[in-house]
């Protein structure tokens, strides 16, 4: 079970082709991602919009276009700030946040 969910709004999901790393040669499967607006609460107590994209590993995603979800997420620090990813074994977007 995970500790932490993300909470929004499901705006938009589009699929990425498959690629190649111009670094490493790399080819990168195609992937699908999902884009969810988020509300955080400031310490000022004000309310801020984030857009935060994640990879998933479901279609199921596409059908809640529009609608609030709650998705089972892990977290980093990266560049100075969170960054997100779906995890895979609990990557069913639930509907109603």
């Amino acid at each position: 079970m995970s500790m932490l969910t993300l909470n929004g709004v499901l705006q938009n999901v589009y699929s990425q082709p498959e690629r190649k790393d111009e670094k490493t040669g790399e080819i990168r499967p195609a992937s699908l991602h999902a884009q969810i607006l988020a509300e955080n609460v400031t310490q000022s107590g004000e309310t801020k919009l984030e857009m935060v994209t994640l990879k998933v590993h479901t279609e199921a995603f596409r059908n809640l276009v529009g609608q609030k979800i709650r998705v089972p997420v892990g977290a980093f620090v990266a560049n100075g700030g969170i960054m997100f990813y779906a995890l895979r074994n609990e990557a069913q977007p639930l509907a109603g946040a």
